[in-house]
């Protein structure tokens, strides 16, 4: 009996800890994604150096318009978007100024928005991804 008991509470607190350390991941809508300005924390799994982007971070504002613009780490840029009630994201067309500015981050940064075709919100960050494959990481801008 005392085997089983400790057997069982073994077994909670394995699953209590798990559960635990789960990401809390929210239903994206149009409303949530336009309500934020968000800036760009990771690239294709890596952490953004500002050493890329010779005017800033890029950073992300959709509007509740269908429209998205933003600094792309150089040059602005601004397009459409389609968001549906599955999380399924569409970029349109881009269009962005033409500045030279030293660094290749803002060309990563625009070829992995055209990748994009889903998008979440994982521990208040907004994630997009090409299926399960992140792509862009935001935070919330302060």
């Amino acid at each position: 009996m005392k085997k089983s008991i400790i057997t069982f509470s073994i077994t909670l607190l394995i699953v209590l800890t798990i559960s635990c350390k789960t990401t809390k991941t929210a239903v994206l809508s149009q409303k949530s994604l336009s309500g934020t300005s968000w800036e760009l924390s990771t690239l294709m799994g890596k952490e953004i150096s500002s050493a890329n982007y010779a005017k800033g971070i890029p950073d992300a504002v959709f509007g509740a318009d269908g429209r998205v613009g933003g600094n792309g780490g150089c040059n602005r840029y601004s397009g459409s978007y389609s968001l549906n009630d599955d999380g399924k994201l569409a970029f349109g067309p881009m269009m962005a100024t033409k500045m030279f500015c030293p660094g290749g981050g803002e060309e990563e940064y625009m070829k992995a928005i055209g990748q994009v075709n889903t998008a979440k919100i994982s521990n208040g960050n907004l994630v997009l991804l090409n299926g399960t494959d992140e792509l862009l990481v935001f935070k919330p801008k302060k």
